[in-house]
């Protein structure tokens, strides 16, 4: 389950941002990102979504060995996301 809300949490930032920029706003600060904002078509979605499912099958290959740790990484991932989301969103509100 936390898996998944990461996941989910990553397309929301893709969206938020997508959508701030739109309206005008501040660049992308992951100087990463920013790059891949630029591409032509879905790049930028390719790659943010991909590397947030991708991170998260790894993390969820060592659950088995290691459960309480990837939970806990997991659960630090959802809150820091939760927060970048809402940073987003309360940017988009103010644009």
């Amino acid at each position: 389950m936390l898996a998944a809300t990461f996941v989910v949490l990553n397309i929301m930032d893709a969206a938020l941002t997508v959508a701030a920029m739109n309206q005008g706003g501040v660049a992308e600060v992951n100087p990463i990102m920013r790059g891949f904002l630029g591409q032509p078509g879905g790049v930028f979605w390719v790659f943010k979504i991909g590397v947030g499912i991708i991170f998260a099958l790894l993390l969820l290959l060592f659950a088995a060995k290691y459960p309480q740790s990837v939970k806990r990484i997991f659960i630090l991932l959802v809150i820091i996301m939760s927060a970048i989301c809402l940073f987003n969103g309360i940017v988009l509100l103010r644009i």
